[in-house]
């Protein structure tokens, strides 16, 4: 037991700096904010988002249910909302669980679909390096005319 109580005098005898203090409390708050911005903040916007998206649900719009179903939005109810899946099939389903919108509305999300449109350079009957569309009945023409071994004479034998 003595020896417990020497290292407990001695570990409490020693006192610690208010620098050091200071620095592991900055250190938790840079924590606790880097959390917010990384996982809180964009979880809570994404929310915010889908709220809105059910909310501005109108008649026309193509959309996607969180099943997988596409349908266009035939009637918009407090907490229905009827597709039309196929021409004369419709479903009635939760407003929760329509997923996003299909029907594009704005310009900037066409303008920045990727991969980008093919260049003009390109299209102008150039072939890309590495493009064999068109070009292995070539190849293979090529490969039965020659031998290992047999250099240039080709399949002369």
């Amino acid at each position: 037991m003595s020896c417990f109580a020497a290292f407990v005098l001695a570990t409490s005898s020693k006192s610690t700096p208010s620098g050091s203090s200071a620095a592991s409390l900055i250190f938790i708050v840079i924590i606790g904010l880097a959390a917010y911005f990384l996982f809180i903040r964009p979880r809570s916007m994404a929310a915010r988002r889908q709220r809105q998206t059910l909310q501005e649900l109108v008649p026309g719009e193509e959309v996607l249910t969180a099943s997988g179903i596409f349908g266009t939005v035939l009637d918009v109810e407090s907490d229905r909302v009827t597709l039309e899946t196929a021409p004369g099939t419709r479903l009635t389903v939760l407003r929760s669980t329509v997923a996003r919108r299909m029907t594009p509305t704005t310009t900037e999300d066409e303008a920045s679909t990727w991969p980008p449109a093919q260049q003009d350079g390109a299209a102008g009957g150039e072939e890309a390096v590495g493009d064999t569309t068109d070009g292995g009945a070539e190849d293979e023409a090529e490969d039965e005319n020659t031998q290992p071994g047999r250099g240039d004479q080709g399949g002369v034998g």
